[in-house]
């Protein structure tokens, strides 16, 4: 089981999606997953829709804020740490700038997004109330977080100075990089250019979600009006692709052999 009730330092606890239509995005997940939403009021007078497997908190969305409407839709991923202003600093020292310095988050927590050295954007997480997923790695939670960049080997050496992540690097190209946490599987990342991938794809932190059926579930993306951005790819995790919401967010399906608990 993917119960979890706290996270390591440096281990992936959350992701939320910033989107254009939250009613609308919440109805989009509701179907494909199985979610049920509860809205929760924020400082700002807006609503965070905390989403729900059971009674295990698994993922969230809101509206995008007013001083940024030209930012697209998009799937955010954040790292816990003990202390974020120590955090904050490590980052920093080792090449990494901050976006959004840290600030409390009413009693659940406190966060900073921040930029790496090959400019892809992640949160940091400080949990007070707020621990982060309830549940994860199971049909319909999040179970992987990828860095798709432009320089893998220098974003690897910064990660692991910064969070002391240990590393296992595929000798095959495009050389996968998976990252590990006391002996626990917590992330990937790749060089896109070594994979041919378009020059216009920006440095970033992609989201994976398990599902139990991928064709079942890219039968329920095209008829919600999402659409494959790609054919199906077998890879011995299992076979996974990446879909558009209707808003224009991305994610990852993955249906999974043997789940990492």
């Amino acid at each position: 089981m993917g119960i979890r009730n706290s996270y390591e330092n440096g281990v992936f606890s959350w992701v939320d999606l910033m989107t254009s239509d939250q009613e609308a995005a919440k109805q989009f997940y509701t179907e494909l997953f199985s979610w049920k939403f509860q809205d929760m009021p924020v400082d700002n007078g807006s609503t965070y829709s905390m989403a729900f497997k059971g009674d295990r908190s698994v993922a969230a969305l809101f509206a995008t804020p007013d001083n940024m409407q030209q930012v697209p839709p998009h799937w955010n991923s954040y790292i816990n740490v003990p202390d974020l202003d120590a955090a904050v600093q490590r980052w920093q020292e080792q090449g990494g700038t901050v976006e959004m310095p840290p600030c409390d988050i009413m009693d659940s927590g406190r966060m900073a997004m921040v930029i790496d050295p090959t400019g892809a954007f992640v949160g940091l997480w400080q949990a007070k109330e707020f621990f982060g997923a309830g549940l994860v790695n199971e049909v319909d939670t999040f179970c992987w977080t990828e860095l798709q960049t432009r320089g893998a080997d220098k974003a690897a050496d910064f990660y692991r100075a910064v969070f002391g992540w240990d590393l296992e690097v595929d000798e095959k190209p495009p050389n996968y990089i998976s990252t590990k946490v006391k002996g626990h599987y917590n992330c990937g990342m790749f060089d896109m250019d070594k994979a041919n991938l378009p020059a216009e794809i920006p440095s970033n932190w992609a989201v994976y979600f398990n599902v139990a059926d991928l064709d079942e579930s890219l039968a329920i993306v095209n008829r919600l009006g999402g659409k494959a951005l790609m054919d199906p790819i077998d890879i011995e995790p299992g076979r996974f692709t990446t879909i558009m919401d209707p808003q224009g967010a991305t994610i990852a399906l993955m249906q999974v052999n043997e789940p990492d608990d």
